[in-house]
């Protein structure tokens, strides 16, 4: 991707821009999904979901602290067996904690990427309306750029057109 957009510099520099009449422009996507009501949003309601989740899993690991507690101050009253059964009992549930958490981890994460996956599609529509109505050639994503002058960046405008033409957008 980096090596297509550095060819396209380059084959692009060497065109006379004073003769074309192009119009070039970069927005910085990041700074759109963040600020952005629709971005904020997602990132909100992830955040919500995540801390929700994650008191729940601070209990639990709690729970399996005290429970480890308890079972080595019983060490000594315990035979070797039942010590060892409650012992192999904790490391199951120890063991589904941690797949538990992992699968909510990779939940969480595919979550959002295809809810900004969605945002960027609509986005898209966006800057190519945008695009057609002020008659520019190419956007650039600002990531991308080395030097760029400032009056270029129309990130403050899409965001803009976002927070009009997206008014809600909730994570399914």
């Amino acid at each position: 991707m980096k090596k297509l957009i550095i060819i396209l510099f380059i084959l692009f520099s060497q065109v006379n821009f004073g003769i074309a009449n192009t119009n070039i422009v970069f927005v910085n996507m990041n700074k759109i999904m963040t600020t952005s009501k629709p971005g904020a949003f997602i990132l909100k309601q992830l955040n919500k979901k995540n801390d929700q989740n994650l008191k729940n899993f601070q209990k639990n690991e709690k729970s399996l602290k005290d429970k480890e507690t308890k079972l080595l101050s019983q060490k000594n009253i315990l035979s070797k067996k039942e010590f060892q059964s409650n012992i192999d009992k904790l490391k199951l549930e120890i063991n589904d904690y941690n797949k538990n958490r992992q699968i909510f981890i990779k939940d969480i994460n595919k979550l959002k990427n295809e809810n900004e996956k969605k945002l960027l599609t609509m986005i898209n529509s966006i800057l190519i309306k945008y695009s057609d109505e002020k008659s520019i050639s190419m956007i650039f994503p600002k990531k991308n750029l080395v030097i760029g002058k400032s009056e270029l960046d129309v990130t403050d405008e899409i965001i803009k057109i976002v927070n009009t033409e997206i008014k809600e957008f909730k994570i399914e």
